[in-house]
């Protein structure tokens, strides 16, 4: 049985770009090591140890929040050879050149990173990024990178081919934090469509459902609203389109071939929008600001059908199964 750790972070703090799409990634992975010895070593902002409770993980181990990269280096070492793991999967935020090649020296090391960063001297690198072609690349460190959409990291569930009767015309969902209170600036402007549209909101895991927020469905009960769910797949495929940010559930939608539109919480997220766009598989609205009027032209378009998008096949959901029988041939090596 190998000893798989997983070093990663994430949370509910704005200002560092943080949400949870590193935790579920990891999550989704792990799911893929049924017969291995699982463990987290994490930063967490707030939710992510009750995220991976909920998920059924038990051997969490918590690093303190925003610690730095010399005493990350050190405690992360220390754990490696103390509970003697035999693989390093890494999804961090502010992950450095420097902490790789340092924990490399002790331990098979499996880097996940994000947009076009792959410069880092691992013993394998994995980027699902939409900017990506699919292939097999060496780095300047002739270390193997799997990268493009075919290796994007999604729960096994998008992997099966499910047909729901479409309930809904537009799903709402920001990821597992809304940092900038961008639903209630999205839900203002739909008011005026709430009879005409059939809207379903999913708040995600780390935000709160708020005073302002019931008082705001009890006026408009005809739009729908749950605080998260176990089942995206299914709230995805059950509507006609959506309205995201630009993380992981942009692959999500793409996978089940729905359109959808991207907000952007954070400035990474612009790329990742750029790209959908370029491709003219999403339509991306990029940051919305209170007097915004992108959501209203949106909107419009969409109750009269003017938004027409392509379909797709650059994501297939079986991107985690291909990452971790890459993973397990440099275990075996």
């Amino acid at each position: 049985m190998t000893k798989i750790l997983f070093r990663t972070s994430g949370g509910r703090i704005p200002k560092k770009e943080l949400g949870l799409g590193h935790i579920f990634r990891c999550i989704n992975l792990s799911d893929q090591f049924q017969n291995h010895e699982i463990q987290f070593l994490i930063e967490d902002y707030g939710s992510v140890s009750s995220v991976l409770k909920n998920n059924g993980f038990r051997n969490i181990f918590n690093l303190t929040p925003g610690i730095s990269d010399e005493l990350d280096i050190k405690q992360t070492s220390d754990f490696i050879l103390k509970n003697h793991i035999d693989l390093l999967i890494i999804d961090k935020y502010g992950l450095t050149k420097k902490y790789v090649q340092a924990v490399k020296k002790l331990v098979k090391t499996v880097v996940i990173s994000d947009l076009k960063n792959i410069s880092y001297d691992a013993d394998l690198i994995i980027n699902g990024f939409i900017g990506f072609d699919n292939k097999i690349f060496y780095n300047k460190f002739n270390i193997k990178c799997c990268l493009g959409p075919k290796y994007q990291i999604l729960n096994s569930q998008y992997a099966k081919i499910n047909n729901y009767k479409k309930k809904y015309d537009v799903l709402i969902t920001l990821g597992g934090f809304d940092a900038h209170n961008l639903l209630e600036i999205i839900l203002k402007k739909l008011v005026r469509y709430e009879k005409k549209l059939k809207i379903r909101v999913i708040l995600g895991h780390a935000t709160k459902k708020s005073n302002k927020f019931n008082v705001f469905f009890k006026k408009y009960p005809q739009i729908d609203i749950i605080n998260k769910t176990n089942n995206m797949k299914k709230e995805i495929t059950s509507t006609k389109f959506g309205i995201c940010a630009g993380g992981i559930t942009t692959y999500e939608f793409a996978v089940v071939d729905v359109p959808f539109a991207i907000v952007c919480q954070y400035k990474h997220q612009i790329f990742t929008a750029r790209e959908w766009q370029k491709k003219k598989i999403a339509k991306n609205l990029g940051f919305i600001q209170k007097n915004d009027k992108k959501i209203n032209v949106f909107l419009d378009e969409l109750i009269r059908n003017k938004i027409i998008l392509n379909s797709t096949k650059l994501v297939d959901g079986l991107g985690s199964k291909r990452v971790a029988k890459e993973i397990l041939k440099i275990v075996k090596n």
